[in-house]
């Protein structure tokens, strides 16, 4: 619900300040943050050791949900602002869980205005219970941070509500090592009063330091891309062995097929190095097929459902890559469906996990998922964080997440 953002910026008084540059490699540079963060408490998250191929089929009877817990509202239980946010994205870095959020706007208790930023980070508090964070990029006093920097040239027209750029992501991040996460965020460009075009993505980098309790977020330029071509990366992407994977919608089929590209993570920001995968000919080409029209026997999967968002990640309670997703954009039930490898081939029989609470309205918006490893035992995916926008109705949202623990 991105016109929010932008209507609320005529009554804008502070927004993020700009962030100096970094110069690399003499003709790319990199914006770059740093907020400090309090350890929480630790739910002992772990990365498995993500093998390109499954052994043997996967256990699709692993899917019954023995335990649904609705964790609600995500927010900052410390914090007297009332804070409105878009849709929630869960990043695992080290044994934490950061949530990511797109447009974000700070009220006081008389509900006066106080601050807006196009996206905000904050921290679980305890994984056990990850809808309650401690808000990072929105202080105590209510300052708004954004927590994808901008580079010089962006934050000086960051005010001007008909030029600005804004970053929003509609996908999971990607989990690189135990430091490490790396997530594929939309750029939009405003040319007029709640008039944007995309302009392509952003590769933001980030780096949590759990002994110096410090989230570093960087990024370099920004990936521009044809609109011939798949946006490759904005609904989903996975990290195996040193290699992005990177998934498209094909909005020709009216979102029934997914598209994938892959990269080196060393050469992530250079296009010239992607490879594109035909699902036809079950091969990799450096010529990225025409996106203006539907190519349904080159896509990886063709959903008997349509895809709004989700999320790609192994799981080795199910032996499977698993795409979990919300089947509309308008949705309440998270759907799952598996592959042995992250091309495929993808069952496209849709598995049923959980519907969700929803509003007056009838329903939720930008589901995502991501796997986590409790310390009492299980293994990687037999539980799962589900996120997505809660609408209460036309004038009240907000960011929720359930947790779902299969027998």
């Amino acid at each position: 619900m991105q016109f929010k953002f932008a209507a609320v910026l005529l009554s804008l008084g502070v927004l993020a300040t700009a962030i100096p540059l970094e110069k690399r490699g003499g003709s790319k540079y990199s914006a770059q943050s740093s907020f400090g963060v309090k350890s929480p408490k630790d739910g002992n998250f772990q990365l498995s050791s993500v093998k390109y191929k499954a052994e043997g089929p996967a256990q699709k009877d692993r899917f019954k949900v023995k335990e649904h817990y609705q964790n609600n509202k995500i927010r900052d239980p410390k914090s007297h602002w009332h804070i409105n946010r878009d849709l929630p994205s869960p990043c695992s870095i080290g044994s934490q869980l950061f949530w990511f959020f797109d447009d974000s706007f700070v009220y006081a208790e008389d509900g006066k205005f106080v601050g807006a930023a196009s996206n905000s980070v904050g921290i679980a508090t305890d994984i056990d219970n990850p809808s309650d964070i401690t808000d990072i990029s929105i202080t105590l006093e209510g300052e708004v941070t954004v927590a994808i920097p901008w580079t010089q040239s962006e934050a000086e027209i960051q005010y001007d509500i008909t030029a600005r750029y804004a970053f929003w992501t509609y996908g999971s991040c990607i989990p690189i090592d135990w430091h490490h996460s790396w997530h594929l965020w939309t750029v939009v460009k405003f040319t007029g009063f709640e008039v944007y075009e995309t302009l392509g993505y952003t590769l933001a980098q980030y780096e949590y330091d759990d002994t110096k309790g410090s989230l570093v977020v960087s990024r370099q330029e920004l990936l521009y891309y044809d609109q011939s071509s798949y946006p490759y990366g904005a609904f989903a992407s996975v990290y195996v062995s040193g290699v992005l994977y990177l998934y498209a919608l094909d909005p020709n089929s009216d979102k029934y097929d997914v598209h994938v590209a892959s990269v080196p993570t060393a050469t992530a920001n250079d296009k010239s190095t992607w490879k594109y995968y035909d699902a036809s000919s079950k091969s990799w080409s450096s010529k990225a097929p025409d996106g203006t029209v539907r190519n349904q026997s080159g896509a990886a999967i063709v959903g008997k459902l349509p895809f709004s968002t989700g999320s790609v990640f192994w799981s080795d309670y199910h032996n499977a890559f698993l795409l979990v997703f919300f089947s509309d954009f308008a949705d309440s039930i998270f759907y799952a469906i598996t592959a042995p490898t992250p091309v495929g081939p993808w069952d496209f029989e849709p598995i049923e996990i959980v519907k969700t609470k929803s509003g007056p309205n009838g329903y939720n918006y930008g589901g995502q998922a991501t796997p986590v490893f409790y310390s009492e035992g299980g293994k990687l995916g037999q539980k799962l964080v589900l996120s997505y926008t809660f609408q209460d109705d036309s004038s009240s949202w907000y960011p929720a997440s359930d947790t779902v623990l299969f027998e």
